[in-house]
Parts: structure tokens; sequence; C-alpha cells
């Protein structure tokens, strides 16, 4: 979702639930800004159209089954959807029962990287489903650990050192621009858009994967990213982590336009005053970049 100004300033997936009904998602603290925003479109841009927005943020407890098994733990709660991957496929949203609550909707989406499932269920069943064995363990950790290794940045939300958090991001700078509205006609922010599109390509900072020389350093989220050999400033580490799956550490930083392309040296500045190598990753994804085990 994009403001006037062609700005990335939400990120969510809408499922369309009957002919005239759909639920929109939004980040996790982005609700409220998303509602409002609606309503101001609908009440002063299209009062003619015959919509009508509904928060029910409050109305629902939703719960993120990733992984490897989670089709194998959704199965285990929910027995009136078929979660198999032809009848279930990546990017659907279903309506069923889970743990015993009706009125539930499922969406086959997930910002890990991995196979996995949103599940909204009705706010007075939330502990009751949360507490089923088919409860996952793994804490929220993990999570920000695949998204950053699967390149899924987290658009619109967190502290302005998350990235792109700092809600300045442009589509085309963080690889979203033909998924966002400016592709099509009459997309919000599209005009905005199309004239940043228009600007030579340096004048946009962009989302780069980064591997540091020494697979051991995980640089604080937020550090600079400065020019080899000065003081110049040329971006920052939006996410950072160590990997176990590759056991080094992967970042995700923004750059200025000239130095995001694959194998661009670069150097990165520590809290401490530490400088340390990196380079650019030849690839956003650092693990499974065909993205298998998200539409497995």
């Amino acid at each position: 979702m994009c403001s006037e100004d062609g700005i990335v300033m939400d990120d969510g997936v809408t499922g369309r639930l009957a002919d005239q009904r759909y639920l929109m998602t939004t980040t996790s603290s982005g609700a409220a800004a998303v509602w409002e925003w609606l309503e101001r479109w609908l009440q002063l841009e299209r009062p003619q159209w015959d919509v009508r927005v509904t928060p029910v943020t409050s109305a629902y407890t939703s719960i993120n089954v990733a992984g490897p098994l989670s089709r194998e733990l959704v199965a285990r709660v929910v027995d009136d959807v078929d979660l198999s991957a032809d009848a279930f496929p990546y990017m659907q949203v279903r309506t069923g029962t889970v743990a015993g609550a009706g009125e539930c909707v499922l969406l086959r989406i997930g910002f890990t990287g991995e196979l996995s499932y949103e599940l909204h269920v009705p706010a007075g069943f939330g502990l009751h489903v949360w507490e089923t064995p088919a409860r996952p363990g793994r804490g929220p950790g993990s999570p920000s650990l695949r998204r950053g290794s699967t390149a899924h940045p987290a658009l619109g939300e967190g502290p302005p050192d998350r990235g792109p958090g700092h809600r300045r991001a442009h589509p085309r700078s963080v690889g979203r621009a033909r998924r966002s509205g400016q592709a099509r006609q009459g997309g919000h922010g599209r005009a905005a858009g199309a004239r940043v599109g228009s600007r030579p390509h340096r004048s946009l900072p962009m989302l780069v994967p980064i591997l540091t020389d020494d697979p051991g350093v995980v640089p604080a989220e937020a550090a600079q990213i400065i020019e080899p050999g000065t003081n110049t400033i040329r971006g920052r580490i939006t996410s950072s982590r160590m990997s176990p799956t590759l056991r080094r550490s992967v970042c995700l930083g923004q750059v200025d336009a000239p130095l995001a392309h694959s194998g661009c040296a670069l150097t990165i500045r520590l809290p401490d005053g530490r400088r340390v190598g990196a380079r650019v990753h030849d690839q956003h994804a650092f693990v499974d970049p065909e993205g298998v085990r998200l539409r497995g």
C-alpha cells in the first residue's frame, strides 16, 4: 500500500472470502493506520463507491504456523479444510474450523520463506487454539531469521532500524514495484511512482543482500555502510542474523544505487568503531531462492 507520494506505507494481503466480502491483512502495527487511510479515501475521494470497511483486528486472534512441518501441525486441529498443496496452494484463502472454533480464516501465506499458514480465529478461542497440541514453540526470533534469510523485507513496520521500516522506501527500491498498485492503471501513488521511476536509477537507495567477509561477524542493525577507505556514508544495515543453516551471518541493507550490484565491496562500520569488509551477494534470498519451500 502506497501513500500519495508513492512511498510504501504498509504491506499485506487481501483474501476474497465471498463475492462481496474480503479480509485485508496488514503489518502487526499497521491495522489502525490502514483503516484510517481506507476510510479517508472512501469518504473524501470515492464517496460514490458502495464499499464498507470494518476493522476486525480485535475480533480475531492471529497465529502464524511456519516451517516444513506446518501442514502436519495445522492438520492436527483442522479437519474440514483440505490442506494438500494442490487443494490449498500458496496465496489462497479458506474458511473452516480450527480446534473446534468455527468461522476461522486460513491464509496460505507467510513472511518467513517457509511453508506456512496464518490462522485467524475468533478472539474468544485464541488461547484455546494456541494451547492445543499443534502449538509451535520456537519463539519470535526464528521468523525474523527466516524472513531475512529469504529476503522478505519488513515493509512499513518496526522501528527505524528495521528494513526498510523507516517508511521512506519506494516499491522499486525494495523490488516490489510490479506487485504494488503503481504497476496498474489507477493504482494509488502511481503518478508519484512514475515520477520516481523516470529518474536515473542512481537516485534510489536499493535493498541488497550482504555477506560479511568474516562469517562470524553479525553487524548491528542500523550499522552504517561506508565507502571503502573513506567516512562517506553510503547506506545502512537493515536486518542481520546468524544463520544456523548457512553457519554464517546474513544481512540485508540499503545502499546507494551505484553500489547495488553483485560482488560490490562494502565497508560496514560497527557501533564500537571497528570496520569490517563485506560484499553484495548475487541473489536476494540466501536460502531457497526459488521459493520451493514457500510454495510446497
